[in-house]
């Protein structure tokens, strides 16, 4: 999930997300964490609502390269 760490949209987000698999709350590419796609074959990405598509892009971009 990716957004504002004080956004209530972005932690409500995490929260649905979190009941239902393995979820990360991010606010842009550098937290990415490369041990959290080790065996793993899917991931999605979500966003809360004032997430620019700028930092929504690069986050994307760089799970591509794993």
């Amino acid at each position: 999930v990716i957004g504002g760490k004080n956004s209530s949209n972005t932690k409500q987000l995490f929260n649905i997300s979190e009941e239902n698999c393995i979820s990360h709350l991010i606010e842009d590419e550098s937290e990415l964490d490369m041990k959290w796609f080790n065996d793993k074959n899917i991931c999605g990405v979500t966003a809360g609502a004032s997430t620019p598509d700028w930092i929504i892009q690069k986050v994307i971009e760089k799970i591509e390269k794993i």
